[in-house]
């Protein structure tokens, strides 16, 4: 069961000041809403016209066929908005789920409607956001259609690493990493025999390590990048996009 909390200040304010403390100065007694790993915050085709704000914590959109198999679409990190449904579209695209413990705001459309100055920029940088997800979504989706396993989760561990990096949850490499081999295998479309056998190839050749059970280190990203078939620089730029002062 999803639980009222208190608004906390969050870490990625410091770091994406036009995105969250944009929305908080406007939204003052934004109401934070938290809930436990594993808990499913909505199903696909459930009546959603809201968006999502979250604060801390990762989030996974999915899609599912019928014969059960399940496919990440995208993973949210703190900081990360996402339209969730709208008024002319009030239904959720795809299952979304804690793979973490997460404090998230769920922000209705009269709370992001209205003629002000400030409500204008609040859209801007909300689909701002948009773009940023959907710029990493194509990559993902360019390693799915024509990599193989190493390219696939190289990919993925290097977008986590880039995106964690700027908001100073990525120190040197080495990040917390709530997603099991399972949810990794949902991420990139591999087996979690494939999973296995890519990510045990890449702690023999010392290309990642797991410092603790929750948590990875990536000890050589030129490698990864090779893999991966990514400048890092560049990528950085393709899947953050300059966010405004």
């Amino acid at each position: 069961m999803q639980k009222q909390g208190t608004l906390l200040k969050s870490p990625v304010a410091a770091a994406y000041p036009t995105l969250v403390e944009t929305y908080l100065h406007i939204q003052k007694d934004a109401a934070v809403e938290t809930a436990e790993k594993g808990r499913t915050l909505i199903h696909e085709d459930d009546f959603a016209d809201h968006s999502m704000l979250l604060l801390d914590g990762w989030v996974a959109f999915s899609k599912m066929l019928p014969d059960g198999e399940i496919q990440i679409i995208d993973v949210m990190l703190p900081g990360d908005f996402a339209l969730i449904g709208a008024v002319n579209a009030p239904v959720a695209a795809c299952t979304i789920e804690a793979l973490s413990d997460v404090r998230f705001i769920k922000i209705l459309p009269a709370q992001a409607n209205g003629p002000e100055v400030e409500m204008e920029q609040l859209r801007s940088l909300f689909a701002g956001e948009i773009v940023r997800m959907q710029a990493r979504t194509s990559e993902l989706l360019l390693r799915m259609g024509k990599g193989n396993a190493a390219s696939r989760v190289a990919y993925a561990l290097l977008e986590f690493h880039v995106r964690l990096e700027a908001i100073d949850l990525s120190k040197d490499g080495y990040f917390e990493f709530p997603m099991n081999q399972h949810k990794l295998g949902e991420f990139t479309g591999l087996s979690n025999v494939h999973v296995c056998r890519t990510l045990r190839r890449f702690e023999r050749e010392g290309i990642i390590s797991h410092p603790t059970y929750t948590a990875i280190q990536l000890n050589d990203l030129d490698a990864l990048c090779m893999l991966a078939g990514i400048n890092l620089d560049a990528f950085r730029h393709e899947i953050l996009i300059k966010r405004s002062k």
